[in-house]
């Protein structure tokens, strides 16, 4: 945008080319009007679009858990948009238009401390999911008291379940119960620890594990 106060004929208003002018705060301004896209569906457009779209509806529902898991590199951003951009990179796969997310390459959460190990899933009627995991409370960095977060996604419907500290490190098992609608589903299962500490406020990345894929369930 250029200023100026006398052209050679004076200020003017209206449109000249791509060449813009008109009044702001009182002085006579002229902008350039970005150039038109003449094709605005082109393929690596749609695959773009498409790519943003699909991390978009998956992390939606789950983005309590984002806010957690990627409030340390919230820095000039938000949680939720660093977790796109890393997510957008390394956990979808697949080539236009044929695109699918990598469950074991998601995640929720980044940081230092121990993550879930060893994780065994299994269904409990009429809809509960019952999820099982090595207690490593003695390995460097973890507590017996680190919180469980856990979501249960399905895919179909773009609906997840989020619970949030409902277990401990040292528990090694939980049990979630899910609405009864959910029956029959088939859904993804994602899990980190939040350090006890980092309840209120989780900034380092030593208070907050990486995310575990614990698997895929079919709820029947």
């Amino acid at each position: 945008m250029g200023k100026y106060r006398h052209g050679i004929l004076g200020g003017f208003k209206g449109k000249v080319g791509n060449i813009v002018g008109s009044t702001w705060k009182g002085l006579d301004v002229m902008k350039i009007r970005p150039a038109s896209v003449t094709n605005p569906n082109t393929v690596r457009q749609q695959d773009q679009r498409n790519r943003f779209g699909l991390m978009m509806r998956f992390l939606s529902p789950q983005r309590r858990l984002v806010q957690i898991g990627f409030r340390p590199y919230a820095v000039k951003m938000t949680s939720f948009n660093a977790a796109m951009s890393y997510n957008l990179a390394a956990a979808i796969g697949g080539n236009f238009p044929d695109f699918g997310i990598n469950y074991n390459m998601v995640m929720l959460s980044m940081g230092d401390l121990p993550a879930l190990t060893q994780p065994v899933l299994a269904f409990i009627e009429p809809a509960s999911v019952k999820l099982s995991w090595n207690d490593n409370s003695n390995a460097e960095g973890a507590k017996s008291t680190d919180q469980l977060m856990v979501s249960i996604y399905d895919q179909d419907s773009g609906r997840a379940q989020i619970f949030i500290s409902c277990a401990i490190r040292s528990d090694a098992t939980v049990t979630m119960v899910l609405p009864a609608e959910w029956a029959g589903l088939s859904v993804e299962v994602l899990t980190f620890f939040l350090a006890e500490e980092g309840v209120a406020s989780a900034q380092a990345r030593s208070l907050i594990s990486d995310t575990t894929y614990a698997g895929n369930l079919l709820l029947e």
